[in-house]
């Protein structure tokens, strides 16, 4: 049963991309967000169908400007498009040594992984209390468990996702509002192209128990699991989707 919208940050292109068609699948509309609105207009003819588009409004929208959000939760609030169904999948990495790594650039990464998601959170669950119905889904990933090389704004924001998720959906839980998080591993779309260097890609799959890396669709699933009605009675949790890369116990 649809009870609602669904909002997803970072929409175009990589995770988005696959997570707004299942959802739409799943008769629930979407209005997506991205920073990067300039891409939208090919992106949106080349990912979706006619069907698809008819089910999809967009807003370009930075998740580390707060007041834009809020303004953005009022105007939705305005135009009787309840969020019911929050997808904060907008994230970026940073990769330097400790001793290298400028503020800027560890600021920028904890800004959009860890603040964004608080952000958006806070904008969008009052109107799911009130409603007694909402499902938000979070970004961790593998590296807030298990983490990579040069990678420590990345593994720390993911972290901080993982136990900002757990109290939240403390709070939340009584009002009928779950609160989750998803980490991926190895998942392979476009936006890794010219990011990671070959043998880097081949060596992390080489330490996939599944011997391959994911595919989007398999992240979309889990936020299609985490967003129906059979996930009512799940929260606060962290769903590994990582091919066996890192088996938490």
């Amino acid at each position: 049963m649809q009870r609602g919208y669904a909002l997803v940050t970072g929409a175009i292109g990589g995770l988005g991309t696959a997570i707004t068609k299942r959802l739409i699948a799943a008769g629930i509309p979407v209005i997506g967000t991205d920073r990067r609105g300039t891409d939208l207009e090919s992106w949106r003819h080349e990912a979706l169908d006619e069907a698809e588009q008819r089910q999809f409004s967009f807003v370009p929208l930075d998740v580390t400007k707060e007041e834009h959000i809020d303004q953005l939760a009022a105007q939705l609030r305005a135009e009787n498009k309840p969020i019911a169904y929050l997808i904060n999948n907008a994230g970026i990495q940073g990769n330097a040594k400790p001793w290298e790594l400028g503020s800027k650039d560890w600021h920028r990464v904890i800004a959009v992984n860890l603040h964004g998601t608080f952000y958006m959170t806070r904008a969008f669950s009052k109107d799911m209390v009130d409603r007694g119905f909402g499902r938000v889904v979070n970004f961790a990933s593998m590296y807030a468990y298990h983490p990579g090389e040069g990678q420590s704004p990345y593994a720390a924001a993911k972290a901080g996702i993982t136990g900002y998720t757990r109290s939240v959906a403390l709070d939340l839980a009584k009002y009928g509002v779950t609160v989750n998080t998803i980490a991926p591993g190895m998942i392979w779309h476009e936006r890794l192209r010219g990011v990671l260097p070959d043998q880097v890609f081949e060596d992390m799959i080489g330490r996939v128990p599944a011997g391959r890396a994911g595919r989007p669709d398999e992240i979309a699933g889990a936020v299609g699991f985490f967003c129906s009605e059979e996930s009512s009675y799940v929260t606060g949790q962290t769903l590994h989707v990582n091919g066996g890369l890192y088996l938490p116990g």
